[in-house]
C-alpha cells in the first residue's frame, strides 16, 4: 500500500487535482456582466468593490444594491495521451469528461452612504472559488492517477512472476485490477466557495480627488468526495474517499479617484493579498492517509494581491466610455491543494466599455475583455480549468420610478482550450482543457435621498 500511495502522490501533486482556481472573481455584481469595464466606477453602490474611492463620488443618501447571477457552464477535460493505457491488461482509453451543473444562486449585495464630504461603504458577493462541480466519470488526472499506480503494480506482478514468487505476484496482480477498476469506474464532486465582504470609509479632500480605504474577510469553503466500489478492495472500509476544509482571513483595499477635469475619471486601487489558511476535517475513507489527507492538515489558498487601474470620460451628456486594467500577483500567493503545490505566472485583464442612457426609462451598456490567466502547460487544473478567455458583458438598466434601477444582463466567454501535461514517473500524459461559460444576471438598486 505504501507504494500505492507513493504512486499516487507523485501523480496527484504534478496534477493539483482538487486545487481551486487561481481566478480572483470579478463578477461581482450584476453591473459586471452588463460592462465588465468597472474600475472607474463612481455612480452606483458597486463601487464599494471596484472603485472604492470612488464612494465619495456617489450622491447624498443611501444607496443599496443586490443581484443574483445564474451560471450556465461546462467544464471539460479529455485524456490525449495516445493512448497508451489502452493495451492489455489495463485497458484504459482516452476519454472526454465535464461538468455541467448549473448555479443558480450566486448572490451579491452592495451599500454606500454618503453624507457631506464622507462614504462608508460595504460589500458582499462570492470572492473566489469554481462553486460545485460533478464529474460522473472522473477527470483526466483521477484516471491517469489510478491507471499510472496500476500499470506500475502490473510490472510488479510481472517482475514476481517471473522470479518465480506466486504470492508476491498475485498480491501485486490484485492491487492492479483493483486499481484498473478504480480508474475506470470512478466519480469526483468538489465544491469550492468563498464568500467575502469589505466595509470601509471614504473622504473627499476636494471636489475632485478623494481616497478610500476598507477591510475585507473573506471564507472559503471546500469538500472534495471520490466514489468507487474499487476503493473497497484496496482496504479503503468502504467506496468513499472525501475530506471538508475550511479557512478565513482579514486584508485590506486601498484606492485614489481623481478628477483632473470635470468629464475625466482616473482611478487607482490595490487589493492586499489575501492569504486564506484551510484546515482539514471530516476525513473520510482508510486511504485517505495515503493521499496525505488527514484531520487536522493545513494548506494555503490564497487570493493575490491586485491592482485595478481605470480610465473614463463623459464623452457626451448621455454617453461614457471606461477602460480597466486588473493585475493579479499570483507569483506572490501560495495558491496550493491539499495534495500540493502550484506554480503560476502573474496574470491580468483589460476591459473596454460604454454606458449609454438612450431615454430617460432606460441605458445600454456593452463592454469587452480579455484575461490572460499566467497558467503553465504543468500548472493547471482538470475539474476547475483555468483559461484565457474573451468576454462580451452587455445589458439594459431601467428606471421605472425615481430612485429605482433594475439591471438585466449577460455575460458571454470564450475561453481558450489549452493542453495541460500531467507527470507520472518520468512521462508526462497530455489533455485538453475546456471551458463554456455563459451568466445572466438581475439586479435592483435603490437610492435613498433623505437617509
Amino acid at each position: 500500500m505504501k507504494r500505492f500511495a507513493t504512486a499516487v502522490i507523485l501523480i496527484s501533486g504534478a496534477a493539483a487535482v482538487f486545487a481551486s482556481g487561481v481566478e480572483n472573481k470579478t463578477n461581482m455584481s450584476t453591473g459586471y456582466l452588463r460592462n465588465p469595464s468597472r474600475n472607474t466606477e463612481a455612480k452606483r453602490p458597486e463601487a464599494s468593490y471596484y472603485n472604492v474611492a470612488g464612494t465619495a463620488f456617489l450622491t447624498e443618501g443611501l444607496h443599496i444594491e443586490a443581484g443574483n447571477q445564474f451560471v450556465f457552464k461546462e467544464y471539460g477535460n479529455e485524456m490525449k495521451t495516445g493512448n497508451v493505457f489502452a493495451s492489455a491488461p489495463l485497458e484504459i482509453n482516452d476519454y472526454y469528461s465535464n461538468d455541467e451543473t448549473t448555479v443558480w444562486f450566486y448572490p451579491d449585495a452592495d451599500f454606500v452612504y454618503k453624507h457631506s464630504n464622507f462614504s462608508v461603504f460595504g460589500n458582499f458577493g462570492v470572492y473566489a472559488g469554481g462553486g460545485a462541480l460533478e464529474y460522473s466519470e472522473g477527470t483526466s488526472a483521477t484516471t491517469m492517477l489510478f491507471g499510472g499506480a496500476a500499470a506500475t503494480y502490473m510490472k510488479q506482478a510481472q517482475a514476481a512472476m517471473a522470479a518465480q514468487n506466486q504470492q508476491a505476484a498475485q498480491t501485486a496482480q490484485k492491487m492492479g485490477q483493483a486499481l484498473t477498476e478504480a480508474a475506470k469506474n470512478h466519480k469526483l464532486n468538489v465544491t469550492s466557495i468563498t464568500y467575502g465582504g469589505q466595509l470601509g470609509m471614504g473622504y473627499l479632500f476636494m471636489d475632485n480627488l478623494s481616497f478610500a480605504a476598507g477591510l475585507r474577510y473573506v471564507h472559503g469553503t471546500q469538500k472534495m468526495e471520490i466514489k468507487s466500489d474499487a476503493f473497497t478492495l484496496l482496504g479503503n472500509g468502504g467506496n468513499t474517499i472525501s475530506y471538508k476544509a475550511n479557512g478565513y482571513t482579514v486584508s485590506g483595499v486601498f484606492g485614489i479617484h481623481w478628477r483632473p477635469i470635470e468629464i475625466v475619471d482616473l482611478a487607482v486601487q490595490y487589493q492586499s493579498k489575501s492569504s486564506v489558511k484551510y484546515k482539514v476535517k471530516d476525513v473520510d475513507g482508510n486511504l485517505a492517509s495515503q493521499f496525505g489527507i488527514t484531520d487536522g492538515k493545513t494548506f494555503h489558498t490564497d487570493l493575490p494581491a491586485a491592482l485595478n487601474l481605470g480610465a473614463g470620460c463623459q464623452l457626451l451628456d448621455n454617453l461614457y466610455l471606461s477602460t480597466s486594467f486588473n493585475y493579479y500577483f499570483n507569483y506572490f500567493a501560495d495558491q496550493d491543494s491539499i495534495l500540493g503545490e502550484t506554480d503560476y505566472a502573474n496574470s491580468w485583464e483589460v476591459a473596454l466599455g460604454a454606458d449609454w442612457k438612450f431615454c430617460k426609462w432606460a441605458s445600454y451598456s456593452l463592454g469587452l475583455q480579455y484575461g490572460n490567466q499566467g497558467t503553465k502547460d504543468d500548472s493547471n487544473s482538470t475539474f476547475n480549468p483555468v483559461l484565457d478567455s474573451f468576454c462580451v458583458g452587455t445589458g439594459i438598466e431601467f428606471y421605472p420610478v425615481e430612485e429605482l434601477t433594475v439591471t438585466v444582463s449577460g455575460l458571454f466567454a470564450k475561453y481558450f482550450n489549452t493542453d495541460y501535461y500531467l507527470s507520472s514517473g518520468s512521462a508526462s500524459y497530455k489533455t485538453e482543457l475546456s471551458k463554456k461559460v455563459t451568466n445572466l444576471s438581475v439586479g435592483v438598486t435603490y437610492h435613498f435621498p433623505n437617509l
